[in-house]
């Protein structure tokens, strides 16, 4: 088989393609189907009104996300937050001592991120709750 053949077999295929969709028929047309109502699952505890028109439908977000357990709240609330030791800043870069350990922003400690450092504390954000603490510079 000489090299070039192949190059010529892939528009013959295309060709062979073309020519065969010419003769079959041509498919029903496609409908989108109506929605009435929405049944959220019975877990939501929520009842979704149906739309007003064809239109889409609007789902607050809360409604989606998972209820979180009453107790995982209070266990959050009275989560102590971590101790700051030291704290660093030279110019852009800003580190602390969090617990005795050197961290920086984006970090985290236990239930705890650190969102910011400032030159006298420290910002956490709970993952849990989404609370923020600030955390003065502790003496020693």
């Amino acid at each position: 088989m000489k090299p070039f053949l192949p190059f010529l077999l892939i528009p013959l295929l295309g060709l062979g393609g073309w020519a065969a969709s010419a003769w079959m028929p041509a498919p029903d047309p496609l409908t989108i189907p109506t929605v009435l109502k929405l049944d959220p699952p019975p877990a939501l505890g929520v009842a979704i009104p149906p739309p007003a028109s064809d239109g889409p439908v609007a789902v607050s977000l809360d409604a989606l996300l998972p209820l979180l357990p009453s107790e995982v709240l209070r266990q959050a609330d009275t989560q102590k937050p971590p101790t700051v030791n030291a704290i660093l800043v030279l110019g852009v870069q800003r580190l602390a001592q969090v617990n005795g350990m050197p961290m920086g922003i984006g970090e985290s400690v236990g239930d705890f991120r650190i969102a910011d450092i400032e030159t006298d504390r420290v910002l956490f954000v709970q993952h849990t709750v989404g609370k923020q603490r600030w955390v003065p510079l502790t003496d020693q």
